[in-house]
């Protein structure tokens, strides 16, 4: 049985994920994670991304495999046949474990944060915007990464506070070589989006934060290189709840529990938020990574 640490949970699983923390405890875990999936379950999931509710337990199926969330402490997975393991882990570490937050009432945002002057940021936004090379442009000016594709919030004292994921990135191909990195050295992940794990245990910040800022990055044909906006009002909660990772399950199946709009309220309220969007043609990095410094100054 391994042994993990990730999102602030003692984690113990049947099968390898090489991005956690190891960690050797003794006593109850927090979360086990189990790969095989009930047949009784994989009956009631007939269809591709098909999700179904039952009680306090969550099931879906998508091409790569059938994912359970039990609880708030169990997470179930297996790959489909032809599916490689570690593909369907992805999804484990993506949408099941945003799944089993949402059982345990906590929120997370689709976006990665790091820690910088000291201050806790949040980089969300459009898939295909830039998140990760902003992120990555940040750690190269000395920032450390706190999570990578999921922003788990919670409320302390009514603040909102984010719970370090665990020290690895994912990059495409691209961007991996863009940053020097040899691919042959490097964990492949995702091979429908061709993107690698990049180890971040040098540059991974382990403590729990207040959040001070999340901007939210979208793309734009035409006009301005660069459009940048405070967001204020009922507008933060708006844009918040958008960016959402499991807005679309919230759409098709899942309810959002009441609960969870009443703490993005809260979170909405204590946070400074800000809208940019670039021009796809342009080269903007600089500009983003700018004008993202100069608010947290």
């Amino acid at each position: 049985m391994y042994k993990y640490f990730a999102y602030g949970l003692k984690i113990q699983s049947d099968s390898c994920f090489e991005q956690f923390v190891p960690m050797d405890f003794a006593g109850k875990a927090d979360l086990t994670i189990h790969h095989f999936v009930e047949d009784e379950i994989k009956q009631v999931l007939k269809e591709d991304n098909q999700i179904s509710v039952r009680g306090k337990d969550i099931f879906f199926r998508n091409y790569a495999g059938y994912f359970e969330a039990r609880q708030g402490n169990e997470l179930f997975f297996e790959e489909r046949e032809g599916i490689n393991e570690r593909e369907a882990k992805e999804f484990v570490m993506g949408n099941a474990f945003a799944l089993l937050f949402l059982e345990r009432e906590a929120n997370v945002i689709h976006g990665a944060a790091v820690r910088y002057k000291d201050k806790s940021i949040i980089i969300s936004g459009d898939s295909g915007a830039g998140k990760s090379t902003i992120t990555t442009e940040f750690i190269k000016r000395g920032a450390k990464l706190i999570t990578d594709d999921q922003a788990v919030i919670i409320l302390e004292n009514r603040m909102p506070m984010i719970i370090p994921g665990y020290p690895s990135q994912k990059l495409c191909e691209d961007a991996a070589q863009r940053n020097e990195l040899d691919i042959s050295e490097l964990v492949k992940v995702d091979d429908t989006k061709n993107k690698y794990a990049v180890s971040r245990f040098d540059k991974y910040y382990s403590e729990i934060s207040k959040v001070d800022a999340a901007f939210f990055i979208s793309r734009h044909d035409e006009g301005q290189d660069l459009i940048t906006n405070t967001i204020r009002g009922a507008e933060k909660l708006n844009v918040l709840t958008a960016n959402l990772f499991l807005k679309p399950f919230f759409i098709n199946t899942v309810s959002m529990p009441p609960k969870m709009m009443i703490d993005c309220l809260a979170i909405a309220d204590k946070l400074d938020m800000y809208t940019i969007s670039r021009k796809k043609s342009a080269a903007t990095q600089n500009q983003i990574l700018d004008f993202i410094e100069m608010q947290i100054d």
